[in-house]
């Protein structure tokens, strides 16, 4: 019943949003436009900079949108009280000047919330950006009264605005972490909001992003499919996400992972899911050494003592996963040696991926927390990497082989060509006397 009538509030704060804004939207006039060719003969940036930027690379320019679509007045004139008047010609030409708070979402919504408008310049565009807004943390504050908190603009600008597929884009992939940090990294702008239990709300939370693999595979291997902010908090419905909330939104990436989870027994017991482990903005590349009960191990953080079950269980896995390592990267090195002496050992070479699929196979089932589970997978993988070891080994039984029966043959040439040059000097010697 709640989230009906908070539907339902969402629904009539768009609605009345955009009922701030001008009437209906008209189509893209061919008409001269004043205001542009004014604003950027001015010597004030702040009124001549918009003038330039927009008559750059802008998306609504493109389309034939100009700045009475916005801001309305009229650009037929350069009277400036004419072009400012605030009654227009007619309701849909009264200067609106430049839209702050609601009326910036209410002046965006008049074209992006309607699918009529929608289709005509951009149909594969959702239309209910304005709506999902209103469910935001941004769009609450924004309604309660807060007009420092991100609009439409504050991510996609105001003019110059380009397509979200643009690369130059503020809210392209790689950039948004940037975009989402020129707010929540400033401490003086964050310094008046708090966190649900009063705490002051961290400012750190780009820096941690950096460190993180998500960042690494994002922006230094060009991985546009790796997580940055929107991906996790939601772009115009942007929110914190609940606890109940995050392995459902780490599951979105890692599914396998997070039904392994979904069955293990810290389901229960984490309230903040895969964050307890891996941290939520500084996620730290995973390695083999997270998981055991002694030293840096994220086990230990729990789980420690002999008696401990826990504990036991995480070094079981761990000894387990390094045996399977160790087991592999021997008969790697096998394989090279012989492979290298002219052996085929593809068959080989494919067994031992086998091998190490089982690896990959355990550390997964290792977020189920059973360690039988996980025995039965390593065990596999044991077994094949010694099936490839003893094959290695007959390799090697065979090089050595094949050595010692190059030596036996050059050994052998080498005493014909010893006795031929014997034979020759002495026949020389009978022909000489």
């Amino acid at each position: 019943m709640g989230r009906k009538v908070l539907s339902a509030l969402c629904a009539g704060i768009a609605a009345a949003l955009v009922s701030i804004a001008a009437p209906a939207f008209a189509q893209p006039r061919a008409e001269p436009n004043s205001c542009a060719t004014c604003h950027a003969t001015l010597t004030d940036a702040r009124l001549s900079s918009p003038a330039k930027v927009f008559a750059g690379q802008d998306v609504h320019r493109e389309k034939g949108f100009t700045c009475i679509d916005c801001h309305g007045g009229n650009p037929t004139t350069a009277d400036k009280v004419q072009s400012h008047d605030v009654s227009g010609r007619s309701s849909a030409m009264a200067f609106r000047g430049k839209p702050a708070g609601q009326t910036v979402i209410a002046t965006c919504a008049r074209c992006h919330s309607d699918a009529e408008i929608m289709r005509t310049f951009a149909p594969k565009q959702r239309v209910d950006q304005a709506t999902e807004y209103a469910t935001s943390v941004h769009g609450k504050r924004l309604a309660s009264g807060d007009t420092r908190v991100a609009t439409c603009a504050s991510c996609h600008g105001a003019h110059g605005i380009r397509m979200v597929s643009d690369a130059k884009s503020p809210v392209f992939s790689t950039n948004v972490a940037t975009t989402c940090a020129s707010c929540h990294a400033d401490t003086q702008r964050m310094a008046e909001y708090k966190l649900p239990d009063g705490s002051p709300l961290p400012t750190h939370q780009f820096a941690d992003y950096q460190k993180s693999i998500h960042y690494t595979a994002l922006t230094k291997n060009n991985d546009l499919s790796a997580p940055t902010c929107n991906d996790c908090h939601g772009n115009h419905g942007a929110v914190p996400p609940g606890v109940g909330s995050i392995a459902n939104i780490c599951g979105t990436c890692h599914a396998i992972f997070a039904q392994k989870f979904e069955g293990s027994v810290h389901q229960q017991i984490f309230d903040k899911g895969c964050v307890e482990c891996h941290g939520n903005h500084a996620v730290l590349k995973p390695s083999d050494e997270m998981l055991g009960a002694t030293g840096h191990a994220v086990c230990a953080t729990c789980h420690s003592g002999a008696d401990d079950k826990g504990a036991a269980g995480a070094e079981q896995m761990r000894g387990g996963i390094e045996r399977l390592k160790a087991g592999v990267e021997r008969s790697e090195s096998l394989l090279a040696r012989i492979r290298n002496a002219g052996i085929e050992v593809s068959d080989d070479e494919l067994a031992l991926r086998e091998a190490k699929s089982k690896l990959t196979l355990a550390r997964t089932e290792m977020h189920a927390a059973k360690p039988e589970a996980v025995d039965v997978v390593l065990k596999e993988g044991e077994q094949i990497a010694a099936a490839v070891q003893t094959s290695g080994e007959r390799g090697l039984a065979e090089l050595s082989f094949r050595r010692r029966g190059l030596a036996l043959s050059l050994g052998a040439i080498l005493l014909v060509v010893v006795g031929l040059a014997l034979k020759l000097r002495q026949i020389d010697r009978k022909h000489a006397e």
